[in-house]
């Protein structure tokens, strides 16, 4: 879990959250319900990973007709007919109650006084670098480059021109009077050393779990990378290329220019999708596709052999 702050669970109670109003423990973050943790705010999509019976001095935001045997009596469920909707005003709270950012200018570039900056960075004109950001030694920031909240790079990483690291992706919630408004990405951003981002790239903050760029992977010029993604290392997403939200690429794979996957797809260690491949399902180890939607090179010359 991505440690964001320190919120009592009481200072987010109110109309909506009457439940929270005497409880006193501190809350985190937020955490994945594939993995929950003690002291955060849970999202339960659908289902849960019974590990939940293990976390106290949580939140848990579930739909009405969940229930969560055997959690602790610790921690607090809050059932929603618009559960996403609760979910999102819930995180709002928690973001308001986070310390702001304050920027001081130092190169041409606006700097938030809570970023940690290691040896030898270079941070070229233009950029601005929010708060609670951990750069490692020997990076490179390129100009134009926005850094937002909650992120961590490690060493060596390099960022060229124009990049946006740490953006809150698509993930909309609906008020009760059809205002629509985007999740607080607060599950945060961690770009791993050795990493390589290429102009105009964008990386997705997540808003149920970190987003992960793993060692020594590359995204291309233009790629982007969703919300809730983990990658594998030395991967790379090529030029163009988009990886929805809640994807996970394994190691060492490779996505060619201008190749999408849609939301929530797995592909494995060593896989490949090829120019404009559209993955609509998961990829499996080592497997090489092509065509949209996605296939194996043998389903494609059997579907050609057919057509002929």
């Amino acid at each position: 879990m991505f440690k964001t702050g320190e919120v009592r669970a009481c200072e987010l109670a109110g109309e909506e959250f009457p439940q929270l109003a005497q409880k006193q423990f501190l809350l985190f973050g937020v955490s994945d319900p594939e993995a929950p943790k003690s002291n955060s705010i849970v999202y339960v999509r659908t289902d849960i990973d019974g590990s939940y019976r293990e976390v106290r001095e949580a939140v848990f935001v579930t739909k009405e007709e969940v229930e969560l045997p055997g959690m602790d009596p610790s921690c607090v469920q809050i059932k929603a007919a618009m559960q996403k909707s609760m979910y999102g005003i819930l995180l709002e709270r928690y973001q308001a109650l986070l310390p702001r950012a304050e920027y001081e200018s130092v190169g041409g570039s606006y700097i938030s006084r809570g970023a940690k900056l290691g040896r030898d960075v270079r941070i070229a004109p233009f950029c601005v670098i929010g708060n609670d950001v951990v750069i490692g030694d020997g990076c490179e920031i390129g100009s134009g480059t926005v850094i937002r909240d909650h992120v961590r790079i490690g060493n060596n990483v390099r960022i060229h021109e124009r990049c946006v690291i740490g953006a809150d992706d698509m993930d909309v919630y609906r008020l009760e009077d059809g205002v629509c408004r985007d999740l607080p990405h607060l599950a945060g951003t961690v770009i791993e050393d050795g990493c390589l981002i290429l102009a105009g790239a964008v990386i997705g903050a997540g808003d149920s779990r970190t987003t992960v760029l793993g060692r020594s992977s590359v995204v291309g010029m233009l790629g982007d990378v969703g919300h809730n993604c983990v990658i594998g290392e030395n991967s790379s997403v090529g030029g163009k290329s988009s990886i929805s939200g809640h994807c996970d690429l394994g190691a060492h794979v490779y996505v060619a220019p201008m190749a999408v996957t849609t939301n929530r797809i797995s592909v494995g260690d060593h896989a490949y999708l090829g120019l404009g491949a559209v993955a609509i399902r998961d990829v499996p180890q080592g497997e090489k596709q092509f065509g949209n939607p996605a296939r194996r090179v043998p389903e494609m010359k059997q579907r050609q052999d057919t057509r002929s």
